[in-house]
């Protein structure tokens, strides 16, 4: 008898205490879409260009955008994302930086289906900001 009075007790301890912690609204602050995706794509800066075989797309809660372009060499871009208007699928880009400090400033295009299996599609276009040299992103999964 004894016994389960203590188990009653300790549950009510530590649903109070997960109460009063926060730990429901953290997890629901660390949400977010991510997409990963194979297939065939383009990455051109300048005259140079590289053939890109996969993409790693994150789009937190927060509005901002991480995303890893796999080729000969791995980019990374970071920037915002903004739901399109036009289609639930659809997200707009606002490309701001990348892993170098000057980054890639730019614009682009988003679709991602409904579930894990639906095709990724990824256009973006800017420019180098150190360089100035254009950049251009084309990419869709297989």
């Amino acid at each position: 008898m004894k016994l389960k009075q203590l188990i009653a007790a300790g549950s009510i301890l530590v649903l109070a205490i997960f109460s009063t912690s926060g730990a429901p609204a953290e997890l629901q602050d660390a949400q977010y879409r991510l997409a990963h995706a194979t297939g065939e794509g383009s990455l051109k800066v300048g005259q140079e260009q590289f053939k890109v075989t996969g993409i790693v797309v994150k789009l937190l809660n927060d509005q901002t955008a991480e995303l890893t372009l796999n080729s000969e060499i791995t980019f990374f871009l970071s920037g915002t994302w903004s739901q399109n208007r036009e289609s639930q699928e659809e997200f707009d880009l606002q490309i701001t930086g990348g892993a170098t400090p000057g980054g890639l400033e730019g614009t682009g295009k988003l679709t991602l289906g409904k579930d894990v299996k639906s095709k990724v599609q990824l256009i973006l276009k800017g420019k180098s900001r150190t360089t100035k040299k254009a950049v251009e992103v084309y990419f869709h999964s297989k």
